[in-house]
């Protein structure tokens, strides 16, 4: 990639994210993505993240969700359908709102075939080879 065009795709990015946001959504493009920007998409990118309202909280969510792009639409659709992914378990958990036992929304994270009732204490103590102790953090 030539300066001058690494400086249009930034200049673009520029126009609605602070310096360290830019360049956070051009690394994840190039490097976690492995599809770099061209200055026209880095302008269309922009237009998505300054419809959010906060276009540095979009770029976060876009790289937290290692999404290629943004869309306002498809944060819509997630919180109407209240269906989770495994990335808003992880930050629940992350940020202490939910147990380790997580809670119903959790289940759909995992597959159908792959789910139990009850809980999984068995599963951890087969795992450990042992008595399974509940963690006191």
């Amino acid at each position: 990639m030539s300066l001058e065009h690494r400086h249009a795709i930034l200049d673009a990015l520029l126009t609605v994210l602070d310096e360290d946001h830019a360049l956070a959504v051009m690394e994840h493009r190039r490097i976690t993505i492995r599809k770099p920007l061209t200055a026209y998409a880095a302008r269309l990118l922009a237009k998505r993240f300054a419809e959010y309202g906060d276009a540095n909280a979009a770029a976060d969510i876009m790289i937290e969700r290692n999404w290629q792009g943004f869309n306002i639409d498809w944060l819509r659709r997630r919180q109407q359908s209240g269906k989770r992914n495994y990335v808003d378990v992880a930050k629940d958990r992350w940020n202490g709102s939910a147990g380790i036992y997580g809670n119903d929304g959790d289940a759909q994270c995992v597959p159908s075939r792959f789910r139990q009732p009850g809980s999984d204490d068995g599963d951890l103590r087969e795992i450990a080879g042992g008595p399974f102790l509940a963690s006191r953090h």
